[in-house]
């Protein structure tokens, strides 16, 4: 008769430990699997901030290009305005601003 109580006590001692542990790899298991989901997002995060890198960079490039070439066009009509009589107005800021603005973006 005592062995009955044995038994029954070992399978429901069993029982137990095989939840608890089940329980445990479970929440590593949801633990992991959120982990990796932070990855991938980290991942295409980085993946999106690096294509938008490279546009800006572009864009970056296609501006300095414009200024460059508005400032070769202004330097060109000014002459060709003097000499039809048009006043041509001093601008309101220094024109070495205009000079280091140029040799900043020539840097880039």
């Amino acid at each position: 008769m005592y062995w009955w109580i044995i038994a029954v006590v070992c399978i429901c001692g069993a029982l137990f430990v095989q939840y608890f542990c089940s329980s445990k790899i479970l929440r590593m298991k949801q633990s992991i699997s959120i982990k990796n989901m932070a990855l991938r997002d980290a991942r295409s995060e980085g993946e999106k901030l690096e294509e938008q890198e490279m546009e800006l960079r572009a864009s970056q490039t296609s501006l300095t290009q414009g200024l460059r070439r508005m400032r070769q066009e202004i330097r060109n009509i000014g002459p060709h305005l003097k000499d039809r009589g048009i006043e041509v107005p001093r601008p309101d800021f220094p024109l070495s601003e205009l000079e280091e603005d140029e040799l900043s973006i020539g840097d880039v």
